[in-house]
């Protein structure tokens, strides 16, 4: 009966044991995701900025060029025709052929924003469904690389010699940007 007991506390040390280091685990690999505040990571070499923007920071969208409308009144004329006089066209073969001129497509109404980062500056189109990198005007010497994660992330490289900013911009119950800054030696 003594050698039982020392099984049972065993066990019991050990349970006690693997409950507390498992919730240790969860809660240093939740509280980031619980709390409202994004978890801090300190590397000299980077350095993180998060934008959220609002209605003040919209970039103005291209005006789409239209054509003026004429004034001149676009009324068919009738001429009169006797039927006397009217031959029946010679009956061809129909051919099938393929419309000029495609549809135009509508004009992109969704808000702009411009995200300034060291390496450059780039135009992002917001809306909840979608998130499209419009332009990227990288600073001299840098080179820039847009990658779609997602329909509403895209992360943008812009690279340079000794540094490159990532610009991640996404849609998260609005639109949003983060900027991490990459520092080589």
């Amino acid at each position: 009966m003594g050698q039982s007991w020392r099984f049972v506390v065993a066990w019991l040390t050990a349970a006690v044991a693997a409950v507390t280091v498992s919730w240790l685990g969860v809660r240093i690999g939740i509280a980031p995701a619980i709390t409202d505040e994004a978890p801090v990571a300190i590397d000299v070499n980077r350095r993180y900025t998060e934008v959220r923007f609002g209605l003040a920071d919209v970039t103005p969208a291209p005006a789409p060029s239209r054509p003026a409308p004429s004034r001149t009144s676009a009324r068919p004329t009738r001429t009169p025709s006797t039927p006397a006089t009217r031959r029946p066209a010679p009956s061809r073969p129909a051919t099938a052929t393929p419309s000029p001129s495609p549809s135009p497509s509508p004009p992109d109404r969704r808000p702009r924003y411009r995200v300034n980062a060291e390496g450059g500056d780039v135009i992002v189109a917001y809306s909840p469904t979608r998130v499209d990198v419009i332009d990227t005007d990288p600073v001299p010497g840098y080179v820039a690389s847009a990658t779609r994660r997602s329909n509403t992330l895209v992360v943008v490289r812009l690279a340079g010699p000794s540094h490159a900013s990532v610009v991640t911009v996404y849609w998260n119950a609005g639109p949003g940007a983060q900027i991490v800054e990459e520092f080589g030696g």
